[in-house]
């Protein structure tokens, strides 16, 4: 029996049935980019009902949905770096499925090919651990960690820089990835989709894919967009914020509770500071920081 034929109980393990449905949800973002997941958790909270009933209304069911990615960012030309044309062909890539989930073979620095959901609610592409073994990366003290909030809680996980992501003939370098130690397949999200121009057809089960030159024009850093970026700064800020509020509440006495405080702030500042340098060698803008 292959993969494919084990991929219903696979899809079990991976995806908790009391945390998303066998429909296919779309938001849309702050900066009206439309996302799409098939974990309801993903969406942010003041959408779930919209996208619930939109996911379950007989009209989407007639042809479920088709999603896409927004057209490149307008930028002048005397800011644009020079663009190879053999490089904007269109790729189409045929999807597997299983209900309503869309899976696909990734190959990852071009040595390590696996299966991914498609998953545009996700800010990173998440590898599984296994994948990670296979790829050789390594885990040490300076490997910084990254919250990501999900249908089961927050979780920490490790963050690192893939040099290569490839769907079909649609190649993103430099990808920033985060590490699952339980997920058995992985996510394939916007740290990849973010270099596209995109089209999910999920009746017809095809991935569409144009090169929208965002990072050639310096609107993607490191995979990441100005948006991204500025959140990722901002959550770090105010968890260190928070953290020195603590501090004062608590009284002088409660000797044990400063000592934790104050690793958890020190924590907090070494995680700043590996961003930083992470947003340096992508030569990411003071402003977006």
């Amino acid at each position: 029996m292959g993969w494919l034929a084990k991929l219903p109980l696979l899809l079990l393990v991976v995806w908790n049935p009391a945390d998303s449905g066998a429909e296919i949800y779309q938001w849309v973002d702050a900066a009206g980019k439309v996302h799409f997941t098939q974990d309801l958790g993903r969406v942010p909270p003041q959408q779930r009902v919209l996208s619930e009933a939109r996911a379950n209304s007989p009209a989407d069911k007639s042809r479920v949905q088709i999603f896409s990615g927004p057209p490149p960012a307008v930028v002048p030309e005397d800011d644009r770096k020079p663009r190879n044309p053999d490089g904007d062909k269109t790729t189409r890539i045929r999807v597997s499925r299983a209900g309503t989930s869309m899976m696909v073979e990734v190959r990852l620095n071009n040595s390590v090919t696996a299966p991914f959901l498609i998953d545009t609610g996700a800010s990173d592409v998440l590898l599984p651990q296994a994948v990670a073994d296979q790829l050789g990366i390594q885990v040490g003290p300076n490997t910084r960690t990254k919250r990501y909030s999900t249908a089961n809680g927050v979780i920490t996980t490790p963050v690192v820089m893939l040099r290569s992501v490839a769907l079909g003939g649609a190649v993103a370098e430099n990808v920033p990835a985060s590490i699952s130690p339980t997920m058995k397949v992985g996510l394939l999200g916007l740290s990849f989709f973010n270099h596209f121009t995109y089209n999910i057809d999920a009746a017809q089960g095809i991935v569409t894919l144009r090169p929208n030159h965002l990072a050639e024009d310096g609107s993607i850093r490191g995979g990441r967009s100005e948006a991204q970026w500025t959140a990722e700064y901002q959550n770090l800020r105010r968890r260190i914020e928070w953290i020195d509020a603590e501090k004062k509440r608590t009284p002088s006495s409660h000797g044990r509770e400063h000592r934790r405080l104050a690793k958890v702030r020190d924590q907090l500042i070494r995680e700043q500071r590996l961003l930083d340098g992470e947003a340096d060698q992508a030569r990411v803008p003071m402003v977006w920081r």
